[in-house]
């Protein structure tokens, strides 16, 4: 593992001509190209190497940051091939060195126009793998064939990783790991031409990303927008839940564009030592029992038995058994689904029983986010896509959501738009009405009804509304517009799976009304449910 930090190189110069460092990400169109910075007319010669490709730098001496420049691709004749339309300048007049930059892309760094914190912020220490503010590359090598094989084949979910090598580099950072695991990831995303994929390192052998062991790069093939899975983030972030964290990544897979990706953390031991117990817990057999609620299934948390057998492991996959023995590693959780079952809404005290038993703030504020953004592939609506943890430091257990794409109201799901008491009946999906965490709770207790009204009422008030969220829709809406736009032109008209012809005016369009396949565009769904809220609740 290889890792070459670069931000020293923003020291100040003294004088006011110096060396200055110019460094640009760049896939060359023939691999004899190279890159050049050109600075008053003169081109300077970039270079690269294995360990550092794509990142080409070169310390120019006799230079001054005053000056503009902008990056070239050279052919091996030395003839500009490709020049950026753009004039760059320094922020730093004195600075002597840039950014890692990326060729043709003007802008590294983008300011985030802040939400408001509606309850405490639980996220953990900022990580240099997930910064918003700015589109990190990723390159993978692997061998082609195997890859292609992969590619062609995404519904073979018993597939074995296959190995890569990986380099990230974001503004002053390059990270490299000589071979990780590299597989196709998803449930129904399979289906698509654009498949998300799943990062393994070696944990056995120290290797990790920043801490994170394993990484998915989520294809969001079904949002021309791209922006409702991260903006769905930053509303759990805004609201005290923090399953993981995510930002936008470009990846490229021997020199080739594979596309734009929302890169995120996949919830295991380490994603729940970070987010949840954010260190207190380090050693892996400390860990209490999580279970993931199959994609595709519904996980309605249905009381079935008293054995781990009574129940689909399909629906109930064991990721970390926890105190549970081998033989029935479900027992914990059985025990909550009976007193699920056994519990009367109608008696009192359901606030301090579930409170014993659940982190019922944090359910309920997954809920109210869930409801308002019409996330239709969730608990409320299908019954998946979810995580239960028993959190052996408070004894609960705790909701953690996961895959975020279908939100905003993206399908033509007709129901979600009403009332949350209406919706609340609805559910699940299918004709059965039996979703005991729902009806029970939010629906039928009123006093757990009464607690879920004033979330959704401060949630609704706080952060979801347009006068919140407008302008961080409209600061993604610009730094991502040129990589959607490059994502969309990528051939995969040879790859098998359901196609999306996306065009950029569908990017821009689907933010502020519908699209084809995508009825609901996100601000006026957010201006929908923000109105729609106080009405129902009257206040």
């Amino acid at each position: 593992m290889r890792l070459i930090l670069l931000s020293g190189f923003l020291a100040l110069a003294s004088t006011v001509f110096a060396d200055v460092t110019y460094s640009v990400i760049g896939f060359p169109d023939d691999k004899s190209n190279t890159y050049a910075v050109e600075i008053n007319k003169e081109l300077y010669p970039l270079k690269t190497s294995e360990d550092t490709f794509p990142l080409w730098s070169a310390n120019v001496a006799g230079v001054s940051a005053t000056s503009g420049y902008r990056y070239v691709q050279l052919n091996k004749k030395h003839k500009v091939v490709a020049r950026e339309k753009f004039l760059r300048e320094f922020s730093n007049k004195d600075a002597t060195a840039t950014l890692n930059e990326f060729f043709n892309r003007q802008n590294t760094i983008t300011t985030l126009p802040s939400i408001k914190q509606v309850y405490e912020d639980v996220r953990p220490e900022p990580s240099k793998a997930f910064d918003s503010t700015q589109i990190a590359t990723i390159h993978l090598t692997t061998d082609p064939d195997t890859f292609s094989d992969m590619m062609d084949n995404p519904l073979d979910s018993e597939r074995k990783a296959i190995k890569a090598g990986f380099r990230f580099i974001n503004a002053d950072t390059v990270y490299s790991v000589g071979e990780v695991g590299l597989k196709v990831s998803g449930h129904g995303s399979r289906q698509y031409k654009k498949v998300s994929l799943r990062l393994k390192f070696n944990d056995d052998k120290g290797e990790t990303f920043f801490d994170r062991p394993n990484v998915k790069l989520r294809a969001q093939y079904v949002d021309p927008s791209m922006i409702r899975e991260k903006l769905y983030l930053d509303i759990l972030n805004s609201v005290g839940v923090s399953p993981y964290q995510g930002s936008y990544v470009r990846v490229f897979v021997n020199g080739k564009p594979q596309g734009f990706y929302l890169m995120v953390e996949d919830i295991e031991e380490h994603s729940i030592m970070n987010n949840v117990h954010h260190g207190t817990i380090t050693d892996k057999k400390a860990l209490g029992s999580l279970y993931q609620m199959g994609s595709g299934h519904k996980a309605a948390l249905l009381y079935r038995g008293p054995r781990t057998d009574d129940y689909n492991h399909d629906i109930y996959e064991n990721k970390i058994r926890g105190k549970n023995t081998k033989d029935e590693p479900m027992k914990q959780f059985i025990a909550f689904l009976k007193d699920l079952r056994d519990w009367n809404p109608a008696s009192a005290g359901g606030i301090a029983y579930w409170k014993q038993r659940l982190d019922l703030d944090g359910y309920l504020r997954s809920m109210a986010v869930e409801y308002l953004a019409g996330a239709w592939d969730s608990f409320w609506y299908r019954g998946n896509n979810y995580f239960m943890y028993f959190n052996p430091e408070s004894k609960v257990w705790q909701y953690i959501p996961t895959d975020f794409d279908h939100t905003f109201s993206s399908g033509n799901k007709k129901d979600l738009n009403t009332t949350y008491k209406k919706f609340a009946q609805k559910r699940l999906r299918g004709g059965s009405r039996v979703h005991p965490m729902i009806n029970k709770l939010i629906h039928k207790n009123k006093d757990i009804n009464k607690q879920f009204e004033t979330t959704l009422l401060t949630i609704t008030r706080g952060v979801f509304n347009n006068k919140a969220l407008d302008a961080r829709i409209n600061a993604y809406e610009t730094q991502i517009n040129q990589d959607v736009a490059w994502d969309f032109s990528i051939d995969r008209s040879k790859l098998p799976g359901d196609k999306r012809d996306w065009k950029i005016a569908d990017f821009h369009n689907s933010i502020k009304g519908p699209v084809k396949s995508v009825p609901n565009g996100i601000k006026p769904w957010i201006a929908g449910r923000a109105k729609s809220v106080p009405d129902q609740i009257g206040k």
